[in-house]
């Protein structure tokens, strides 16, 4: 077998099932089927013996054993785990994010027609995500850091007066920090494969009093992102919501761009959305957002680069901090993929390299100075 070719390792309930995978996959040439598995056990003794580059595990029905299949595998034998689901729409969304955090990078709709323009799209997506995921070579499950318990407070004798409580300290910045831009109005996110799990830490512990609103793109397949809104607000004290033209922005609240339209920060603090050409191979693009800040808000904001394949964002997250902003790009430890964030890193456009932990530990500090 070449080289090149991608090695994919099938895993379904179902003999029907995994053979109905093999035809989404028939005539790529640079995939080839290695072997199908029913069950998470089988796939891990497979992938022991064949090993594969990538697992595509169908979904159909209840999500629960799905999940607890990614967890096994990614237990037992991490590969990257491309899931493809075979259900409504709405169905799929609900199980999607929890097939992500459990170790899943990337979560797809079933082609549904049988022929036509629309399912040729389809299959092609899916084959480049593929291909593309195949080039995970490890993919580590998120690990929560333990916490440390509390230490109990120091006696005190009552004379002594009450002093004011420690700053927090930030992590030493990658690069020389910019002098202090003003009041933070705003913050911009982007993110690419992994953001979803990673956008949910960086969210998750902010205070539901976050003074600012919070801008992100995040490439994801179309028809998912009004689920990953719904799942980031059932998570966090902030609410997601997906950006609609002539909305008002708020502090605490957090806007995600819509399926296939670049969303950018106009005049006047209002957002404008446009069906250009796809930017870095991806529409929304992240460098579309931060190019738009970086014009009308550069010195007042904070700009955040997180996991992703590729350079979206990179180069305008660079033009961000040139500009006075607050930036951040997430550190390799913590990335399912280190392209976008490491491509900000050496081109000196990152202010700090956290993790997401981190930086919602920071966030709060940052949009106060």
């Amino acid at each position: 077998m070449p080289a090149s070719l991608v090695r994919v390792l099938l895993l379904d309930t179902t003999a029907a099932r995994r053979a109905r995978l093999e035809r989404l996959l028939h005539g790529e040439p640079a995939l080839a089927v290695v072997g199908a598995a029913g069950s998470a056990q089988q796939a891990t003794e497979m992938a022991a013996r064949l090993r594969p580059d990538v697992i595509l595990l169908g979904v159909a029905g209840a999500a629960a054993q799905a999940v607890g299949w990614v967890g096994e595998i990614m237990s037992g034998c991490p590969l990257p785990i491309v899931v493809v689901a075979a259900d409504r729409p709405e169905a799929v969304q609900q199980r999607a994010f929890a097939l992500l955090e459990a170790g899943a990078i990337a979560v797809l709709r079933e082609p549904s027609a049988p022929e036509g323009e629309a399912c040729a799209q389809e299959l092609a997506a899916l084959r480049q995500s593929v291909r593309l995921m195949a080039e995970v070579k490890v993919v580590r499950r998120w690990r929560r850091p333990p916490v440390p318990p509390l230490p109990a407070p120091p006696a005190r004798p009552r004379s002594r007066p009450r002093t004011a409580p420690a700053p927090l300290q930030l992590p030493a910045p990658a690069v020389a920090a910019p002098a202090k831009p003003g009041s933070v109005q705003l913050v911009a996110i982007g993110a690419s494969t992994g953001g979803p799990v990673a956008l949910k830490r960086v969210l998750a512990t902010l205070p539901a009093s976050f003074p600012v609103p919070i801008l992100i793109v995040q490439h994801i397949a179309d028809g998912f992102v009004d689920g990953l809104a719904s799942w980031l607000t059932a998570a966090c004290a902030i609410p997601t919501e997906v950006a609609r033209p002539g909305a008002q922005l708020a502090g605490g609240r957090a806007y995600i761009a819509p399926d296939g339209v670049h969303m950018r920060l106009a005049a006047g603090g209002r957002l404008e959305f446009d069906a250009g050409a796809p930017v870095n191979g991806h529409r929304p693009a992240v460098s579309c957002l931060f190019a738009s800040v970086a014009v009308h808000c550069a010195g007042r904001s904070v700009a955040i680069l997180l996991t992703g394949m590729g350079r979206d964002g990179a180069a305008e997250l660079k033009l961000l901090r040139d500009g006075g902003a607050l930036t951040i790009a997430q550190d390799r430890a913590s990335s399912v993929i280190h392209g976008m964030p490491g491509e900000a890193i050496r081109c000196g456009g990152a202010t700090y390299v956290m993790s997401p932990e981190e930086m919602a530990a920071a966030l709060p500090a940052l949009v106060a100075r």
